[in-house]
């Protein structure tokens, strides 16, 4: 039985029918002056926008997040403050300024000499996969994830890892253009940092360069990625991938305890992501000198420790990532930098007591309720969606019906019992919990899938669909004020947390969770017409985003770029999808639990809660970066999807041909 959701709205005598009525706490978001039929982002967000001030520190604010954040943190100082074994000794060697600056770089002196002793090509990729270890991945990317045809099992993976930088600054030269002197300072000014002369460091910078450059060439695109996702994967016993592969895989397989040499038994696999990179970066490590990759491997080694050595080492990574690419314009404090290095390295540890403090069995119990509710509301959505034939449609309520939900944190979080954290040694610190962790995930190998584990820490800010798993895990986080709250009205609710988890929901329905059936196996059951269907809708979708000019946030006027739609589809998928089955199960909600709005009142809250879920203001460096990634910025998100909802229209009365009533409507998932 679902649970009502405001006992002490519900129990007003009088039915609330202005906008102006709505909570004080949306309201003074919103701008009122603002008409919602031709600019929704300014009338739902408006009124925060005119004083929210980007602080030096950041390159991006956002109106929930930050509530949400304030509150972890304030958590988060209780938690350390009460000096929790592990807790305290990691943030203390963290905090601990002056040690780190005494020590300089001894800290990476054993990594250092094993890295610049390398003799051979072989050698120095066994200290590559050995980083891997770490947490670095430089040229291939180990994991340990569910097998793509038999999903109950967990396979060893191999694929592309991320590079250093977007991949679209090394294929755009006018990208590169700006880029260009920042990176290669910020490379020589860590080999010089590491003892290299001026000379040889700028020698060294530009090798770096020139070997990134042709390892871009050997990367899949993103949008190749993608595709791949709907190619067959291609396992290897590990005897086939050492002789096929023996510099980028075999490598690793060997530096991390595999036998290749053959004699293993057939479930001795590991599953390669897609031939054509492996290919191309094989060739290109045959091809390339011992220095040049001695090179690459050193400085790829500095930049993953310069943000935990000492304050020179720091500072040159904050201006390359933060300053130059991002638009931070002044360092962030000590203690934030430390609580999100726990958050990285021991965050489960830390979400167990954060869990303790803001998930009580009220907010848990509602928020499966939300959860089921939208569930239910995603499969009516499938009965209405005339696209589908009826073996598609069942295949999909199949899927649909074995989806797992996680919520709050891990039952079982990770405590690190096995480590005794110095409070003097932060590197060797973080070095011991990772390598805790990929130990940990490595011995998975040919172990059933625990569906259990989390990817994500409980005080995180975001939320995650796992296709393979067919999984949605919502944190904590996602049922705090002002996504969630006890007391808000069901359409804030479901308008704002609602959203967001028909958002996961719909991500398994995705043109990348549409590859995997309701097992997590990788599985075509479409029927080819409904495919072609899905493309063509899909289509739409592409074009509507790819037409959006982006402008800037803090200079009015200024035009940043524009979207790419076949990258963000996704996204943009989910966030259409997700913000009808919230809507429906809104309405489905309020059949039996009146609320004390009009029905067009609530409605209006509904999307304006939807609006204020979004709001948020980014640097020009940071909007840049959301062109670069899958995530649309956060204004054109919340505009591209109202724009498709027929409900929106109806709710605010917008003509047609408005600006968030066009004629022209992208349908998939209703």
């Amino acid at each position: 039985m679902v649970k009502v959701f405001s006992a002490s709205l519900l129990a007003a005598s009088a039915l609330a029918g202005s906008i102006t009525d709505l909570p004080a706490d949306m309201l003074k978001v919103m701008d009122l002056t603002a008409d919602p039929c031709q600019d929704f982002w300014q009338y739902s967000c408006g009124g925060w926008l005119k004083t929210a001030v980007l602080p030096p520190t950041k390159s991006h604010i956002s109106y929930p997040d930050d509530m949400v954040a304030d509150l972890t943190e304030a958590v988060i100082k209780k938690v350390l403050a009460s000096n929790k074994p592990k807790l305290s000794e990691f943030h203390a060697s963290c905090m601990d300024t002056a040690t780190l600056a005494t020590l300089g770089l001894t800290p990476l002196d054993k990594d250092l000499a094993v890295v610049r002793g390398a003799n051979s090509t072989e050698g120095i990729l066994r200290t590559v996969a050995n980083l891997s270890s770490k947490g670095l991945n430089i040229i291939v990317q180990p994991d340990v994830m569910p097998d793509s045809k038999d999903a109950t099992q967990n396979a060893l993976w191999v694929y592309q890892p991320d590079m250093l930088l977007d991949q679209d600054y090394y294929s755009s030269p006018e990208k590169w253009a700006k880029i260009d002197a920042a990176y290669r300072e910020y490379i020589a000014t860590l080999f010089t940092l590491s003892g290299k002369s001026a000379a040889d460091a700028k020698a060294a910078a530009d090798a770096v360069v020139k070997f990134e450059f042709k390892y871009a060439d050997a990367q899949l695109t993103k949008i190749e990625l993608l595709e791949a996702e709907a190619s067959p994967d291609n396992p290897m016993t590990f005897a086939e991938a050492y002789a096929k592969y023996p510099l980028s895989i075999g490598t690793q397989l060997v530096e991390h305890g595999f036998n290749v040499r053959g004699g293993c038994d057939s479930s001795s696999k590991v599953i390669v992501y897609d031939l054509t990179f492996f290919d191309r970066v094989e060739a290109l490590l045959k091809g390339e000198s011992i220095e040049t990759l001695k090179t690459v491997v050193e400085f790829r080694l500095l930049n993953h420790y310069a943000p935990h050595l000492s304050a020179d080492f720091v500072t040159a990574n904050w201006k390359l990532f933060k300053n130059v690419l991002a638009g931070q314009q002044v360092q962030p404090a000590r203690d934030a930098i430390c609580q999100d290095a726990m958050d990285s390295t021991i965050g489960e540890l830390l979400g167990k007591y954060y869990l303790e403090q803001v998930w009580p069995q009220t907010t848990a119990d509602r928020a499966d309720e939300m959860v089921v509710l939208l569930e239910a509301a995603f499969k009516a959505g499938l009965d209405t969606s005339d696209w589908l034939d009826k073996t598609t449609r069942d295949n999909a309520k199949t899927k649909l019906s074995k989806f797992l939900h996680l919520l709050g944190g891990p039952k079982n979080p990770k405590t690190y019992d096995s480590l005794v954290f110095d409070p003097k040694t932060y590197v060797a610190n973080r070095n011991a919990a990772i390598q805790l962790d990929f130990k940990t995930k490595l011995a998975q190998f040919d172990k059933p899938l625990n569906k259990q584990l989390w990817d994500m820490t409980a005080q995180t800010i975001n939320a995650y669909y796992s296709p393979n798993e067919n999984k949605i895990v919502f944190p904590a986080t996602q049922f705090q004020t002002p996504y969630f709250d006890g007391a808000y009205d069901a359409a804030q609710n479901f308008g704002a947390a609602g959203a967001t988890i028909g958002h996961e929901i719909t991500h398994g329905f995705d043109n990348s969770g549409r590859n995997f059936d309701g097992n997590g196996n990788k599985n075509q059951w479409w029927s080819d017409a409904v495919a072609t269907a899905f493309d063509t809708k899909s289509k739409c979708i592409i074009d509507q985003y790819s037409a959006m000019e982006v402008y800037s946030e803090v200079t009015p006027g200024k035009l940043i770029g524009k979207i790419d739609g076949k990258l963000s589809l996704g996204e943009t998928i989910a966030d259409n999808g997700g913000l009808k089955s919230a809507y429906r199960a809104y309405k489905e909600l309020i059949k039996t639990k009146p609320s004390k709005y009009t029905e067009e009142t609530g409605d209006k809250m509904f999307f304006v809660a939807f609006g204020q879920s979004w709001c948020s203001k980014a640097t020009d460096a940071r909007l840049q970066m959301h062109l670069l990634n899958v995530h649309p910025p956060n204004k054109h998100r919340v505009v591209g999807a109202i724009q498709n909802t027929d409900a929106f229209a109806r709710a605010f009365k917008c003509a047609a041909n408005t600006p968030m009533n066009p004629a022209k409507k992208c349908y998939l998932w209703e």
